[in-house]
């Protein structure tokens, strides 16, 4: 199968459905099977969108545990050398696969790194927090703010809910951290004002999101109706 897309969707005979990444250049083809609640891949590169598409975020994710070991021994630099360790392993493995001269400036490599980085972000997050930020939590955060999100921390934007949770992080605690983060116009006005006013729109959005689907799961449709009124007409937001 020949496509320079960056993803496809695979739906299942059970309906599932979930998103296959793609790294092809124009001159390469690869096959997809699936068979029953699962998909392999034959033709260019069948090695590196197995391990993107199964094996990646186990990599990742499987971690979790061994992290929170660290910070509950107020290890902050245990768990730093630990999680470093474990995302480049990921990344090694990546381009290995990826075998681009271009090495790590490949532009398929620069997606996966891009995606594995999202992944970890979150593994990392989950795995420590407390409704009082301790010195442990103060040194981990200021750490992977300092190496991975102050440069871009004016352009960053909310794909997920992980990238929300952990912008309402920095910015709940920014004054603690000594953090300058950039202002945005509040959307909508809620009790979070505070917090929100650090969050670009993209990430109000989920603030919003968040509350909607807590209203779905306790089966309250008229409070969710609530919020998916604000996110139609203030963030224009597809459901």
């Amino acid at each position: 199968m020949k496509n320079e897309a960056k993803s496809l969707s695979v739906f299942y005979n059970n309906n599932k459905q979930r998103q296959i990444s793609l790294f092809l250049n124009s001159h390469e083809s690869l096959h997809i099977t699936i068979k029953q609640d699962s998909v392999m891949f034959t033709g260019d590169k069948s090695a590196l969108h197995d391990y993107v598409n199964h094996r990646l975020e186990g990599d990742l994710t499987l971690k979790i545990s061994e992290y929170q070991k660290y910070y509950q021994n107020n290890d902050a630099k245990g768990f730093i050398r630990t999680s470093e360790m474990y995302l480049g392993d990921a990344l090694k493995k990546a381009e290995k696969l990826n075998n681009s001269p271009s090495g790590r400036e490949d532009i398929h490599y620069k997606e996966i790194e891009r995606m594995a980085k999202d992944r970890w972000f979150f593994t990392v997050f989950i795995s420590f927090g407390s409704s009082k930020i301790d010195n442990t939590e103060k040194e981990l955060m200021l750490y992977y703010f300092e190496k991975y999100f102050k440069k871009d921390i004016a352009t960053f934007s909310c794909n997920s809910w992980s990238d929300y949770d952990i912008l309402r992080r920095y910015s709940l605690h920014r004054k603690l951290l000594n953090l300058n983060l950039p202002k945005y116009e509040i959307i909508e006005h809620t009790d979070e004002d505070e917090i929100n006013q650090y969050l670009p729109a993209k990430c109000q959005e989920y603030y919003f999101r968040s509350s909607f689907d807590f209203w779905v799961h306790k089966k309250d449709m008229v409070r969710a109706e609530k919020y998916r009124k604000i996110l139609t007409e203030k963030f224009h937001a597809a459901f």
